[in-house]
């Protein structure tokens, strides 16, 4: 048993920090905002927050329930939209709803 200590590369280092902290997923949030703000317009975009990313299910919240009908009448161009732009991201599907404070 050596005392020598154990070398690791810093590519695997900034990755595991990353995903404690949370960096990616934060990044990630900003691209699909990005995405689905061009996909339905400036204004119904700034009234969306997006949530996590499970099983290749993206969950959007709206700010009210006008906004919520308004992104379901456009669900097939959004997700169009993410699967075109981010397809690394594997979205499968995309969930809507009310952000409760």
């Amino acid at each position: 048993m050596s005392d020598k200590p154990r070398v690791q590369r810093i590519s695997t280092l900034v990755s595991q920090l990353m995903s404690r902290r949370g960096y990616a997923q934060m990044i990630a949030g900003e691209d699909f905002h990005a995405t689905i703000g061009m996909a339905v317009g400036g204004q119904l975009g700034s009234a969306i927050t997006v949530g996590k990313l499970k099983r290749g299910v993206l969950q959007i919240y709206a700010a009210d329930s006008v906004s919520l009908q308004e992104l379901n009448f456009q669900k097939r161009s959004i997700l169009k939209q993410i699967q075109k732009d981010l397809p690394q991201s594997k979205v499968t599907d995309v969930r809507f709803r009310i952000l409760t404070k």
